[in-house]
């Protein structure tokens, strides 16, 4: 997104622009933040990596051929040795290191700067300090260990919060969680002030014109496909889920259930059966943090049944996932019938909407949806409190409702964050590995807490300090 020019090097790309040019109008400052959510949409686009991609295979989701040692048999069985899988996983680790550095850039022109007025400086400062630390924090929930089985004096991953040409300095998992956790607690003090979310609600925020008198520019608007204040919130439930620490998940999730709009209105409300027959197959009224993308079509078809690679059998999904009962989610599937594996198959439609002639759809990719925060507070609420969070979530999924019990209530949220994430986000792995689970429920892969820490990549491992 932005680079440095030498001296020798007069003509620039029309896509690239030196810092010192872009950072000189307030234009430039709004649009190099536009270009990490252009960056991160790389990551997050449907079928690559972490929505449809090998992260469904690690999870144990998807069907596999193994006639063959392909990628998808060697991320469904967990070995990671092949030259093919350590360039994968080496594109993935560099996008994400790719955003953070250019958040940095524009984080640190942000310091001192006189350009832009201080409400604007500080949405772009939370955001893309949002960014910085969304992005590390998925780097540690891929290549960090097992939440529960963590060496306290292993150096795991950089932290990287300047831009540098030299080898950065890897940190402990307490050090490098607390910068992650300071990252995301800064960008809400910055946003929270400021974030149009807190006043208005998403109705008149989500909208392609200025509606709204303060706030002549669409920078201000459609807030749910932005890290806006609430799903920053979101995050640091999430996080603070993953390193054990269930009181604080517990309130930061409840504060964003909890939310109201001035007239008493949610803020943000579960999807039901409505979504679905709209044809809203993400239920957007969920996103906390979504990601605008109009133009990724399905040419391979990989959302709407008819490529193999991408579906499991219909039997495993009705029977193993959702245990022959009534779920709406169910509806959010289409099948055909694959000679590959010489069954009918499932696929997701989850992002069949995504054709940039279909203006109805919202066409936003969630990285956090409202759902999560009920999964939270099942988890973490005191028993009754859980059950009363359990039953409105399954009822917004028109299934049917068994209070949880203490032995019990581990196992159901396990399900249901595979059920609720299917190709979505990673979701289902990243809660298999934070819970250690030894088996996963649609695989018959043994698991162990190795198997759940990918390798660094070869082409990283040179810099490793």
């Amino acid at each position: 997104m932005l680079s440095s020019c030498n001296d020798w090097l007069t003509v620039e790309p029309k896509a690239v622009t030196s810092k010192d040019k872009m950072f000189t109008t307030e234009l430039g400052f709004s649009s190099a933040l536009i270009g990490l959510y252009l960056e991160l949409q790389n990551v997050y686009s449907p079928t690559y990596f972490m929505m449809g991609g090998n992260s469904e295979y690690l999870a144990g989701n998807y069907l596999y051929l193994t006639s063959a040692e392909n990628d998808s048999y060697l991320y469904s069985s967990h070995r990671y040795t092949s030259t093919t899988i350590d360039s994968n996983l080496g594109t993935v680790f560099m996008e994400y290191y790719k955003i953070i550095a250019n958040a940095n850039i524009l984080i640190n022109a942000l310091q001192g700067q006189n350009v832009v007025d201080k409400d604007e400086a500080a949405i772009i400062e939370g955001e893309a300090l949002a960014v910085r630390a969304y992005c590390h924090f998925e780097l540690l929930r891929l290549w960090g260990p097992v939440p529960t089985n963590v060496d306290a004096t292993k150096k795991y991953l950089p932290y990287v919060t300047t831009v540098n040409s030299a080898p950065y300095e890897y940190a402990t998992y307490e050090a490098y969680v607390q910068k992650v956790k300071d990252d995301f607690t800064k960008a809400v003090t910055l946003l929270e002030p400021v974030d149009p979310i807190v006043t208005y609600p998403n109705s008149q925020l989500n909208t392609s014109n200025t509606t709204i008198s303060k706030y002549t520019s669409l920078f201000w608007y459609n807030r749910q496909k932005r890290f806006n204040v609430y799903g920053v919130k979101s995050l640091l439930a999430r996080l603070y889920l993953w390193t054990g620490d269930k009181d604080n998940a517990y309130k930061a999730a409840k504060e964003i259930v909890e939310l109201k709009n001035a007239n008493g209105a949610s803020k943000f409300t579960l999807g039901t059966q409505t979504n679905i027959t709209s044809q809203d197959y993400l239920l957007f009224s969920e996103h906390l943090v979504g990601l605008g993308m109009t133009e990724w079509v399905d040419k391979a078809g990989a959302f709407s049944g008819r490529y193999s690679a991408l579906v499991n059998s219909t039997s495993n999904i009705i029977s193993k996932l959702y245990e022959n009962q009534t779920d709406m989610r169910l509806n959010m599937f289409t099948s055909s019938f694959t000679y590959a594996f010489g069954q009918t198959v499932y696929g997701t439609l989850k992002y069949a909407k995504f054709l940039s002639t279909d203006y109805s759809s919202p066409k936003s990719i969630p990285l956090v949806r409202l759902s999560e925060m009920y999964l939270i507070l099942m988890e973490t609420a005191p028993l009754s409190e859980a059950n009363q969070y359990y039953k409105t979530f399954r009822a917004s999924r028109s299934a049917s409702y068994t209070p949880l019990s203490e032995v019990t209530r581990l196992q159901e949220v396990q399900k249901e964050y595979v059920r609720e994430y299917f190709s979505e986000a990673g979701q289902a792995f990243f809660t298999y590995k934070r819970m250690n689970a030894s088996s996963l429920l649609l695989s018959t892969e043994s698991m162990s807490p190795d198997n759940y820490v990918l390798p660094i990549p070869t082409g990283e491992t040179g810099n490793y300090n």
